[in-house]
Parts: structure tokens; C-alpha cells; sequence
């Protein structure tokens, strides 16, 4: 989930506490903060930290809130990880440091040895984005973080081509489980070659929901139905991942959605001008012409 922010920059508490319940009545099956789409590398570890603890404090345990704990040296991923399994994650998400097998699993069994050490092991989620991270992982080297770190027990895949990747992972280590992300452009191929389900940013999780859902469905018809309402969507998730104002879009979004109260990126990310708020509009009308069970505002 994004991070909200006050129009000054400060950190919305209220709200980030409004969109996790938000994100619950929406039906998903867990939470992720501090993620890039949570813009973590612009918090302070303070805010950080309150972040989680906020987060974890709304969900109230009714799903469980997986922390961003990547970080530019493997020490500081470690001390973060800890930090937010003490404040209540259920889990972490953490992205490699390097490319090279011997340096990435050194990294996650440094994370597992720790984690193992502080009184009990969380699921540890490895964030596999090389447009964002510069590092790419080979499909062997994460069947072998699976098989060999007790921790690593899923994969969020978004290193385009997904599907073949997947279809590696899935062959290579059989029991690790593997998301999608990528704001769910793939989502419905993905979902067809086994992935697990989606971790991704998209402001409508009602539409993740749908897919997921509907994949796990013993009817064939029931699964293809579902995946047409997807397919639906997909100018609208295009529109919506856009590189640069991406993040933007879908602040906007919740906040239309009654969510969050502002729709603040912190410097120097793009805020939407009068024209991309504009076109959104035009945007949400074709969504709720073709969805309009997405009209709805779920309780929050």
C-alpha cells in the first residue's frame, strides 16, 4: 500500500490507519507497507517505524502486515527486518543486494540467522524487481534461497517476461510460492501458469480479489468469467502504472475512493497536473461503465 502524506509532506497518521481498514472491507489477504510504492526510501526509520506499527495496529489481526525491510547494506536490511517483527509484522519483503549467488544467499541466511535468534522465524518475501533494484536473480539462485534459507518462502515476481520465470521458479522449487506484481498487467497469465496470487499497488484491490479468487475456482467457466471482469480493467491498470506518475494516479485514486485525505507524493515525486486528473476521471467512468460493481466504495 502507498504511504499517505499531509499536503506539507508530514506523515498522515489517521490515514495510513484508514486505508489498511479501507484494504480489509476491499477483501485482501494481507498487507504490505513500505514497499516502493510506499516510498520508504523517503521515510525517516522513526516514521518508518510508526508506519508498521500504525498499520499493524488497524488490521487489528484480521489479515497480516507483511514490512518492507530492503535496504543498501545487508546489516541495515537485518536491524529494519527485526525492528518490525518486534512492532507486530507478520512478515518481511526484502529485495536482494546483488546479482551473485554466494553474496545473495548470504544476505537472506544473515536475515534468517537473526530472525531465528530474536525468538522465531517470519515468512520472508523476496522482492525480485530488477527495474527498480539494478539486481537481477536467476530462477536457480531463488529455488536455492528456498531450499536452503528456512525463512524465504515466497517470491515477488516482477522481472519481465513473468511467465517463463514463473514457470522456472515453479519447476526449480515446487513448494515456493510465487506473487505477481508489476500493477497487475500479467495478473490473469501469471495466475494461469500457478502463480499464488498478487502482491501489487493497484488502487481497486477488489479487482486482485476477483482474479485470485477466480483462479482457485473448480469451474471453468467460473475462473474464465472472472478473468474476463479482469480483462475489463486492463486500460485502466495500464493507465494507472504509468513510470514517473504512477503512484500519483493511485493516491488520487484513494483518495476519490474517500481512503486517504490527500493524495500528496513527497519530493521528488510527480504530482498529477489538471490534465492527467483529467483524464483519470475520464478513466474512472469507462472503469465503472464496464465494472460498475467498482462504483462502490467499500466500508471502511
Amino acid at each position: 500500500m502507498p504511504t499517505p502524506f499531509a499536503p506539507d509532506g508530514r506523515l498522515d497518521e489517521e490515514s495510513v490507519a484508514g486505508l489498511v481498514r479501507f484494504l480489509v472491507s476491499a477483501g485482501v489477504d494481507g498487507i504490505t507497507v513500505l514497499g516502493f510504492l510506499g516510498e520508504a526510501h523517503k521515510l525517516s526509520e522513526a516514521e518508518q517505524d510508526v508506519v508498521v506499527t500504525v498499520a499493524v495496529q488497524a488490521a487489528g489481526g484480521r489479515v497480516p502486515v507483511f514490512a518492507g525491510a530492503s535496504a543498501g547494506g545487508v546489516r541495515l536490511g537485518v536491524e529494519r527486518g527485526l525492528r518490525y517483527v518486534e512492532q507486530g509484522a507478520a512478515g518481511l519483503m526484502v529485495a536482494p543486494v546483488s546479482a551473485e549467488p554466494a553474496t545473495v544467499l548470504a544476505q537472506y541466511r544473515e536475515l534468517d540467522a537473526a530472525l531465528a535468534g530474536s525468538g522465531g522465524r517470519v515468512p520472508v518475501v523476496v522482492h525480485d524487481y530488477p527495474a527498480s533494484t539494478g539486481v537481477k536473480v536467476a530462477a536457480d539462485t531463488l529455488a536455492r534461497l528456498h531450499a536452503e534459507v528456512p525463512s524465504v518462502t515466497t517470491v515477488k515476481l516482477e522481472d519481465p517476461p513473468t511467465g517463463p520465470k514463473l514457470a522456472a521458479i515453479k519447476r526449480l522449487a515446487p513448494g515456493m510460492s510465487v506473487l505477481g506484481g508489476l500493477g497487475g498487467l500479467y495478473l490473469v497469465e501469471e495466475l494461469s501458469r500457478g502463480a499464488d496470487g498478487v502482491m501489487t499497488g493497484v488502487s481497486y484491490p477488489e479487482l486482485l480479489v476477483g482474479a485470485v479468487r477466480g483462479a482457485a475456482a473448480a469451474d471453468q467457466a467460473e475462473r474464465e468469467a472472472a478473468f474476463a471482469a479482469y480483462r475489463e480493467a486492463a486500460a485502466f491498470l495500464a493507465f494507472e502504472f504509468q513510470p514517473v506518475v504512477g503512484l500519483a494516479l493511485r493516491k488520487e485514486v484513494y483518495r476519490r475512493r474517500g481512503a486517504i485525505a490527500h493524495a500528496h507524493v513527497r519530493a521528488p515525486g510527480a504530482q498529477l497536473d489538471d490534465e492527467l486528473a483529467r483524464e483519470l476521471t475520464d478513466h474512472l467512468a469507462h472503469l465503472h461503465a464496464v465494472r460498475p460493481d467498482l462504483a462502490a466504495v467499500p466500508a471502511a
